[in-house]
């Protein structure tokens, strides 16, 4: 069984920017760069903020499979939450796992 890649997206950067990116000579076709960026704030976790590419969920056919991939190519983040204050705030589903 094969599923779906997402589409390819244009991506700024190189190898000396910020935004890593290492692409193809001939035709700029990128073949590498970031999968997770983090900006950690260890003066106020709650602050810290985070992307994944492509998205939250690794299993294909999952609503979050590609729900953060353009976040990703345009460099915005998501909350990284630690307290659990923050988390309550930020929570959207609990899953409950009984043995």
């Amino acid at each position: 069984m094969r599923f779906a890649s997402p589409n390819a997206l244009e991506l700024g950067g190189s190898s000396s920017t910020l935004n890593y990116a290492n692409y193809r000579l001939k035709d700029f076709s990128v073949l590498a760069g970031p999968s997770v960026r983090m900006v950690i704030d260890v003066g106020e976790w709650d602050n810290s903020l985070f992307v994944n590419n492509p998205g939250q969920s690794g299993l294909p056919g999952s609503p979050h499979y590609t729900d953060l991939l353009l976040r990703w190519q345009e460099g915005r983040h998501c909350p990284l939450v630690y307290s659990l204050e923050a988390a309550q705030a930020a929570t959207v589903h609990t899953i409950v796992l009984e043995a």
